[in-house]
């Protein structure tokens, strides 16, 4: 019985999922995503078996007083509402960690100096970079579907709350837009990580954009404060009525990751404030595909660049 061999850009996957998954760096930050998760399933069971006591002592009282019982606020607000707090993570650790995993993907190999040993072998660049992609998407889904898993088991342990069919279709909705969201600064390592020829640069430049993104455009576009960019609430706040923030939420609204990201979740999870209105010349969801379109692009060019005859950084 003849038995086919895999295919170069399966071994690559393979191969660089063993590696990256032993590294310090990427332990530590997939480590502090999946606590933040807990965090925020924690926060959210807190909150509302809090409110609720609240609630059952309060009718007590007013049932004995002969006074009228008001609605329980917690059947007032969307039951997606309770995972606010992941919007936050999502874009501080989750995009964070799709930076040092992408990053790391590269760096592996570099580092070890095996990539003279793979310009020998009969491994076209393509299938490097396909299956260099494919192992920073499969990571990247796995912390997603533990998160999303954890969402669904706090779900069905709070009291009182009942997700619709269409309250789930948005639930993995947000998940899924998370997931995008973090895979777009997972291409930015993973670009930086086969372009630069220092070590230190190669995780520098996509640091320094996360930290624009999250909180630098931010603070141009609609005056967020970096302090006021970890409130899931407050960085949904309306900008000030002014020209200059009308003017660069027009123009530097469209590259403003982080606000359309946590645009869509607050439409995914029923937290947008009413009234709010986006004043970038693009829609959110047109910023995030261009942005995963354009890094994709940038990474295949970038790994297909890739000088194999050296087995490290230059310096």
């Amino acid at each position: 019985m003849m038995t086919t061999s895999p295919s170069p850009a399966r071994i690559v996957l393979r191969h660089s999922l063993g590696t990256v998954v032993r590294e310090q760096t990427v332990a530590i930050i997939a480590a502090l995503f999946v606590a933040l998760i807990f965090v925020s399933a924690f926060l959210g069971w807190s909150a509302t078996s809090t409110v609720d006591a609240i609630y059952k002592s309060a009718a007590v009282y007013l049932t004995k007083q002969g006074m009228a019982v008001p609605p329980n606020p917690l059947l007032a607000a969307s039951p997606l509402y309770l995972l606010r707090n992941m919007a936050t993570y999502v874009s501080l650790i989750g995009s964070l960690a799709g930076i040092v995993i992408g990053y790391q993907l590269i760096a592996s190999d570099r580092k070890a100096g095996v990539m003279p040993l793979i310009g020998t072998r009969p491994v076209e660049r393509r299938a490097y970079a396909l299956g260099k992609t494919a192992a920073l998407v499969s990571i990247l889904c796995g912390l997603v579907a533990f998160a999303a898993l954890v969402s669904v088991a706090t779900f069905f342990i709070l009291p009182g709350f009942h997700l619709s069919a269409h309250d789930w279709v948005k639930l993995f909705g947000f998940y899924a837009v998370s997931g995008l969201y973090m895979l777009v600064f997972g291409l930015l390592g993973l670009t930086f990580g086969a372009l630069s020829r220092s070590e230190t640069v190669g995780l520098l430049i996509p640091i320094t954009a996360w930290l624009s993104f999250t909180f630098i455009l931010p603070q141009l576009t609609s005056n967020i404060n970096p302090v006021a960019s970890l409130n899931p609430v407050t960085a949904l706040t309306a900008p000030p009525s002014s020209t200059f923030f009308q003017l660069t939420g027009l123009l530097l609204g469209p590259v403003s990751l982080a606000e359309a990201y946590r645009t869509l979740a607050a439409q995914l999870l029923d937290m947008l404030p009413p009234g709010f209105a986006d004043r970038a010349a693009i829609s959110p969801w047109a910023t995030l595909l261009m942005a995963l379109v354009l890094l994709a692009l940038a990474a295949r060019s970038a790994l297909s660049r890739m000088d194999m005859t050296r087995g490290d950084y230059n310096g």
